[in-house]
């Protein structure tokens, strides 16, 4: 049941990103972002899939509250915490591959699964560091390609979610 749930959660998130552009306020969009991320997390949880990409959902949440108190203050997010929110992406992430279920030191299919997310995850902050926009798109695109290729991959609804964010970004 609980595996029906987690998918139900991955279709709900994909609502989210349907209609996360059409919300007019930044502060709106991130409070969005916020609860497709907490979705695919409860999704990737519910359906047994605990490893890096589940972390990095959790890590994007407090990321997305951080950006959210930016925007709501008017200040702007610092390079200092850009650099903290990376590192945290990768050590976290990796913390999430080793500690995920069935985790065997070395190179397997397996690793180089969970390491998706994590190079994904880093990809994204590369494109926030970029000022231009459309080299920025390519980064942020690369991260949604290779989401979407993992749930794919691992069977979760939460792929939709995916393919809808890299949609957007080829506006």
């Amino acid at each position: 049941m609980a595996y029906y749930i987690g998918q139900a959660l991955g279709l709900v998130a994909t609502l989210c990103c349907f209609i996360g552009p059409f919300w007019k306020k930044k502060w709106q969009m991130l409070l969005n972002t916020i609860a497709a991320n907490l979705l695919v997390a409860l999704n990737f949880l519910l359906i047994g899939k605990i490893g890096s990409a589940l972390v990095l959902n959790l890590v994007a949440i407090v990321q997305s509250l951080i950006m959210l108190v930016h925007t709501v203050k008017e200040t702007k997010v610092t390079t200092i915490e850009k650099v903290i929110f990376l590192i945290l992406y990768v050590v976290l992430g990796f913390v999430g591959m080793i500690t995920a279920p069935g985790f065997v030191p070395g190179i397997s299919v397996d690793n180089l699964l969970e390491l998706m997310p994590i190079v994904g995850a880093v990809l994204l902050m590369i494109g926030i560091f970029i000022r231009d926009e459309q080299t920025s798109r390519k980064f942020s695109l690369a991260n949604a390609l290779i989401y979407t290729v993992y749930d794919g991959i691992i069977g979760t609804t939460a792929i939709f979610a995916n393919k809808l964010n890299g949609a957007k970004l080829l506006k």
